[in-house]
């Protein structure tokens, strides 16, 4: 379904202009390295934060920056006036799927609630088989240290197989590794779930 010699890689991440200059420089670089490895980029296709700067870096270098978006923010003028293609859904759902189908991998960066939406929909899509590419979280700075450590104690507590963690994500400390991982050979998450016989009560 994915193949990654055709297919783009998503980038997750934060539209907010109010974020350290370290963030900012690591999403550009995510752009550009993308680019160099002539891989399209996949974005929410917003015009500010996180979003602006993969897609400036990946233009920048020569490569392309696919934005998808719900109809209502191009209304708004949310969209990045620079992308090379820009696809409009009609709803949030429906611009989540259009960015998995377009991808060979992802990457989730800094960000929000957003952000932390799609990487768990896209990690839950590779826990049932229904997206087959690598997902990478690039922990810029630690940002990320205290989502992975409530993802442990959910494992801790059995609410998450013990080898879900190294199955379903990789983690990545800078953008280099992120693009790495994300365009290494993807591997079966070899986990299967099957419903008890009985009814739990």
């Amino acid at each position: 379904m994915h193949n990654i010699q055709n297919k783009g890689v998503a980038v997750y991440c934060a539209s907010s202009n109010n974020i350290a200059p370290e963030f900012i420089q690591q999403a550009r670089t995510v752009g550009k390295l993308l680019a160099h490895a002539g891989v399209p980029v996949v974005s929410g296709g917003g015009s500010a934060g996180l979003m602006a700067a993969v897609i400036e870096g990946a233009l920048e270098s020569g490569g392309q920056a696919i934005g998808v978006l719900p109809q209502f923010m191009v209304d708004k003028g949310w969209d990045h006036p620079k992308l090379t293609k820009r696809i409009i859904t009609q709803t949030m759902h429906q611009r989540k799927m259009q960015m998995a189908q377009l991808s060979c991998a992802a990457i989730a960066l800094p960000g929000g609630v957003g952000t932390l939406d799609e990487l768990f929909e896209i990690i839950t899509w590779r826990q049932l088989h229904l997206f087959d590419g690598n997902v990478v979280i690039c922990n810029t700075d630690g940002f990320y240290n205290r989502l992975l450590e409530h993802l442990q104690f959910t494992v801790e507590n059995g609410f998450m197989r013990p080898a879900a963690p190294q199955k379903l994500w990789q983690v990545a400390e800078n953008a280099a590794d992120a693009v790495t991982a994300a365009l290494s050979p993807a591997q079966d998450p070899g986990i299967q779930y099957h419903m008890p016989d009985k009814p739990i009560v």
